[in-house]
């Protein structure tokens, strides 16, 4: 296979633009709790810019890696993120945790979750790929993803998580559709899984609360504040660190509702900016998607780029009131080691598939044709 030894620019830019926006966010929204907590306001963005230099390090690392190598190691890395889960439900047990996403290993302090959305698509990509049209057959190819999918998304939802078990359902489930499943199956899981969703987070007290709040918004103080974040904005917002919202008005604010600092203190043109970078990034990296040249590269870049796409939404959605709070970070925005180092490893992957960019070599192995249409973006 051709190297083109040319990774997609504009995504790496995006990428980057991205990131230097959310270092400064961290520390604008950071600021005075760190101040009051500390007695520096530098304290959580000196933690973020470590994780900002891991972060491109391993992206970098990323890019020079074979992408083919992560089909081979496929189910060792889903058992490392199985065993890291379940070695987290040890910890809450033992520590009487009722909720908690941290798991500690000696020094070292990570989410296990956040690990688990890019092993799954490895898994699902490698295995998807390998299987060929035996995806199609129910019990031969079908159910054994499903399985890990279920798996993966019961772990993570007793942590207790739901947006990011409800992300791990969604995105197996995108890969399994992209992936040739047949539709018939999908279907016939589909509606049980979402039944069988909603009765869970009726069993989890805080999840149910989550609910009851987004249906009766005057029982939500953090979406009642961050809809006053976000509409005191206006159009050029009140300034880069004058937000109001920071000093302890809006819970998780540089975390799960940075945005709505952000559009308070930058305004709707500045909005409409970001939410154009985001948009740029999903494009890019479906594009890298469609020019892959094998199926593995497909899934993967697939399933990497809707990983982060649908994080975004999710996040700017529970901030406009238009989901549920559900706990998820903004990727490249918020404050977050673990988020934010993985979410550079996945456009590392991206990039490197980006290299290897060949939609007829792609298509020709999959139909038996030597030459197809021309991509279409």
């Amino acid at each position: 296979m051709e190297d083109r030894k040319r990774i997609d620019v504009t995504l790496l830019m995006v990428t980057l633009v991205l990131a230097c926006i959310g270092f400064v966010m961290v520390y604008s929204s950071s600021m005075y709790l760190s101040m009051d907590r500390t007695g520096t306001p530098f304290y959580y963005v000196k933690r973020q810019a470590i994780h900002l230099v891991i972060g491109l390090c391993a992206m970098l690392f990323m890019t020079k890696v074979n992408y083919h190598g992560f089909a081979t190691i496929r189910k060792g890395l889903i058992g490392l993120g199985f065993c890291l889960l379940i070695a987290l439900l040890f910890q809450n047990h033992l520590r009487g945790y009722e909720v908690n996403r941290w798991l500690r290993i000696g020094p070292l302090l990570f989410q296990p979750s956040e690990m688990m959305k890019l092993f799954l698509i490895v898994f699902i990509a490698g295995s998807i790929s390998r299987m060929g049209e035996r995806i199609r057959s129910f019990s031969g190819g079908f159910l054994p993803v499903l399985g890990y999918i279920i798996a993966s998304f019961a772990l993570v939802f007793l942590e207790p998580d739901l947006g990011i078990s409800a992300l791990l359902l969604a995105i197996g489930f995108y890969l399994l559709f992209i992936g040739r499943a047949k539709l018939s199956h999908l279907l016939a899981v589909t509606l049980p899984a979402v039944f069988g969703v909603v009765f869970l987070v009726t069993l989890v007290p805080y999840m149910k609360r989550r609910w009851e709040e987004f249906i009766n918004p005057e029982m939500a103080y953090q979406i009642k504040q961050s809809i006053i974040g976000i509409g005191s904005g206006g159009l050029f917002g009140v300034g880069l660190g004058n937000s109001t919202q920071k000093y302890y008005f809006l819970p998780e604010m540089y975390t799960d509702f940075v945005f709505s600092i952000f559009a308070e203190e930058i305004g709707f043109f500045g909005t409409v900016t970001l939410l154009a970078l985001m948009f740029l990034f999903v494009y890019r990296g479906l594009r890298i998607a469609r020019m892959a040249p094998d199926m593995f590269g497909f899934l993967l870049a697939s399933g990497l780029t809707m990983m982060i796409g649908m994080q975004m939404f999710i996040n700017i959605g529970v901030a406009i009131r238009l989901l549920p709070t559900t706990g998820m970070t903004l990727p490249f925005i918020s404050y977050g080691g673990t988020s934010l180092v993985m979410s550079f490893l996945s456009v590392g992957i991206l990039l490197n598939i980006s290299k290897y960019g060949n939609y007829e070599l792609r298509l020709s192995r999959e139909y038996g044709r030597r030459s197809y249409r021309k991509a279409w973006v």
